[in-house]
């Protein structure tokens, strides 16, 4: 059985590969080509592209949003987006396949935290919802219909989890981080959706988000967890997995308290995982947004740069400007949020580009009106009277003239 995953996450773990090109050439062809201009070809450069995104005017749901999740759910060939919301019923809408959303008939509980995989392996995006002092598994039938599936699981204040092949036997397994101090968890899939408590217990701190990825290249899922409150030490931490979904805190924190969230990708060019972290003012704690790179080992050093002075909620990957990097969508409490684009080498600035989706909570991102573009699919809370309202977002760059 193959794991699948599909699009989603407080936090999108994708990973491009850089571009390098190298060439070489003799004396004699050097000469000839000096000698026949016209015959040397040059490459024409890519496109420079303003990132514009387009609000689709469509409401995909209202309340105190906690994740956003994109996937074929019905198995039509199209993404439709889950709103995940911790005071109301979590939302599904579905897409006709030209970014036109209708709300699904399907209720869900409200919860924390939320991801969609295929957790059965019938081949179809099922959902793990973290409640609080419960965690729910739902097995999705393929034509967008889910069902409870078993006994809820025991939790304390879990508030995000991340899917992946913990423990290698090819199914999807759940790491889960909690809130207010509590430990970590790890649930293992027998691979049929049900779901055991492998009786770990990580760290005493209160886990933001989760994202799961090879940061140590040694051929299995590790965890990076970003830790937000009022004590000290809750920094982005990193947990090392032996292979067997067994976790040893590696010793290294990214950044000081207080991250809202993190998010994985290879965003210098060099084959691995990098992590843009989203740091709020909690506290008191610096706010500027972080990137910290990798040296391929899982040691991370901070690259000095200073994104934004805003307490950032939210964090997700995605090449937005269609030039084959990595960027970033930064969400932010009661302001805008920012995009930050790549120059390939992991060195990010801000595109301007200002989108009206204030408390931005969560984000996905993917091809939601078949036009080959990255779109936007933006949860929000509903802090100082923000109004939860989830938006989706068009990409319609612009070329520079």
């Amino acid at each position: 059985m193959t794991a699948r995953a599909f699009v989603g996450i407080s936090c999108l773990c994708a990973s491009l590969a850089g571009f390098a090109s190298c060439a070489t050439a003799s004396d004699k062809a050097a000469q000839a080509a000096q000698a026949a201009p016209e015959a040397a070809q040059v490459a024409p450069a890519p496109p420079v592209v303003l990132v514009a995104f387009e609000d689709s005017g469509q409401d995909l749901g209202r309340g105190a949003g906690r994740q956003a999740l994109l996937g074929d759910v019905d198995g039509d060939g199209d993404i439709d987006a889950l709103l995940c919301t911790s005071d109301a019923p979590s939302a599904l809408s579905l897409n006709d396949g030209k970014g036109r959303f209708s709300r699904s008939p399907q209720v869900f509980d409200p919860g924390t935290g939320a991801a969609m995989g295929d957790l059965d392996g019938d081949g179809h995006p099922d959902l793990f919802f973290t409640e609080g002092e419960t965690d729910q598994v739902w097995l999705n039938d393929g034509k967008g219909s889910f069902t409870r599936s078993g006994p809820k699981l025991a939790s304390s204040d879990s508030a995000a989890v991340a899917l992946g092949d913990l423990d290698g036997d090819g199914d999807l397994d759940a790491f889960v981080a909690t809130w207010s101090n509590q430990p970590d968890q790890v649930f293992l899939n027998d691979g049929h959706g049900a779901f055991v408590d492998s009786g770990q217990r990580l760290g005493t701190f209160s886990g933001s988000s989760v994202v799961l990825g090879d940061v140590d290249r040694d051929g299995d899922p590790d965890a990076v967890v970003s830790n937000n409150g009022e004590e000290s030490g809750n920094s982005t931490m990193l947990w090392l997995n032996d292979g067997k979904g067994n976790f040893t805190d590696s010793g290294r924190r990214l950044g000081p308290s207080n991250a809202s969230a993190v998010a994985l990708g290879d965003l210098d060019g060099d084959g691995d995982l990098d992590a843009f972290i989203a740091n709020s003012s909690h506290g008191g704690a610096p706010p500027a947004d972080k990137v910290w790179l990798n040296d391929g080992h899982g040691v991370f050093s901070d690259s000095g740069q200073e994104l934004g002075v805003l307490y950032s909620l939210s964090v997700t990957l995605g090449d937005f400007d269609g030039d084959g990097d990595l960027d970033a969508f930064t969400g932010s409490w009661r302001t805008a949020p920012r995009v930050w684009l790549n120059d390939g080498h992991g060195r990010f600035t801000d595109s301007g580009a200002r989108l009206v989706s204030p408390n931005a909570s969560s984000e996905a991102v993917a091809d939601l009106d078949g036009d080959g573009s990255r779109d936007l699919f933006v949860a929000a809370n509903t802090w100082a009277g923000g109004d939860g309202r989830a938006r989706l977002w068009f990409n319609r760059p612009v070329p520079r003239k």
